[in-house]
């Protein structure tokens, strides 16, 4: 019996129906300290270019949405993104305070603390915080790998089930063909403490209830992990993070996991996620580099059609790549059965690739354009 198994078999059992999710999508506002990086079509601090804050965000919706609809409760740290410098040129007229109450009377909040002490009071059944990672130094290293954080030592979780949980989860979340790894794999996953990881000296510091470690978002009782979900760093990844349907892949892969946690029935429908690039061309810019032979060094085509038809050969969805060089496509929330994705680019030759969607999976597709 595989460990992912054993693990689902010893959690809570009786799926999410009134289980109590806290989603922290990491960062919340327009800052410096947002992780604002430029891209191929962005200037930094272009609030439509990259934010690790908008991209967390969207990642935690998708996963939000999946949870409710599947019966759980659902508190987010946060539900939109925050406020800048009144002032600043990129502000827009969607910034808040740092806290505030939305339409729906959730307390958006942003400090770590306040976030840790909010998670201590609720005692969810479930803590997840939502990021992704970058290395130091120069922009467009060739690192790219998932890294799954709890609180405490390697080996020692301060907070007794952090590790079972990331452990469980690592494999949902490392699924993603789309991308390129650079680093780890499921069989050898990145999965450690905080103080072990950020080089502190245990036991770190106590916030105000007490917990020591180095995450604050992570010093409270509740069994937690923070996921680096990939390295925004690595520019054909950062490229990907923009658009919102690849974020909600992430989303949908971190819902999986936590659906597998408590044993919930599998989802009746599967999805369709896939890339459109050149099958000849590399693809040469000074925001692109990319890993020498993978996948990532075929140019994506930006505006590519791609239609999603029946059995009988009726289109049943469309999609249109974007202009942001990722060439993402996804369909999601499928009827199991088979299919075929037709992809039409101006330049490019038509191709036809077949597809069959199961229940409760994810599948796939590369179309590759001559």
């Amino acid at each position: 019996m595989s460990f992912v198994m054993t693990c689902a078999l010893t959690a809570m059992a009786g799926g999410l129906k009134g289980k109590v999710i806290y989603v922290n999508p990491g960062h919340g506002g327009w800052t410096a300290n947002d992780r604002p990086i430029e891209t191929i079509n962005y200037v930094v601090m272009d609030t439509m270019g990259f934010f690790e804050t908008k991209t967390n965000l969207w990642k935690g919706l998708e996963l939000r949405d999946r949870l409710v609809k599947a019966g759980a409760r659902v508190v987010m740290s946060r539900t939109r993104n925050g406020w800048v410098t009144a002032g600043q040129k990129n502000a827009t007229s969607r910034d808040r305070a740092e806290t505030w109450s939305d339409e729906n009377g959730q307390q958006q909040i942003t400090t770590l603390q306040t976030i840790a002490m909010n998670v201590d009071s609720i005692n969810p059944d479930y803590f997840l915080s939502i990021h992704s990672n970058a290395t130091g130094g120069d922009d467009g290293k060739l690192c790219n790998y998932l890294a799954l954080v709890y609180r405490g030592e390697t080996g020692k979780a301060y907070a007794e089930g952090s590790d079972e949980r990331a452990k469980q989860a690592y494999p949902y979340i490392w699924d993603n063909p789309l991308t390129v790894w650079t680093d780890k794999n499921s069989d050898a996953p990145f999965i450690t403490g905080d103080l072990t990881w950020m080089g502190a000296t245990p036991p770190g510091n106590p916030n105000a209830l007490g917990y020591t470690g180095y995450l604050g978002v992570m010093k409270h009782r509740v069994p937690s992990f923070l996921c680096e979900g990939s390295f925004h760093s690595y520019q054909p990844e950062r490229h990907r993070l923009l658009n919102r349907d690849y974020c909600r892949y992430e989303g949908l892969r971190y819902y999986r996991a936590i659906k597998a946690w408590f044993g919930a029935k599998p989802d009746k429908q599967g999805h369709i996620v896939g890339t459109v690039k050149s099958a000849t061309e590399h693809f040469e810019h000074p925001l692109y580099h990319y890993v020498e032979g993978s996948d990532d060094q075929w140019r994506p085509i930006n505006g590519a059609m791609v239609k999603l038809r029946d059995s009988r050969g009726v289109t049943i969805r469309a999609y249109r790549t974007d202009g942001n060089y990722n060439g993402f496509f996804s369909f999601y929330d499928v009827e199991p059965g088979r299919y075929s994705i037709v992809v039409e680019a101006a330049g490019y030759k038509p191709t036809t690739l077949p597809v069959t969607v199961k229940g409760d999976e994810i599948v796939a597709v590369k179309p590759r354009l001559f």
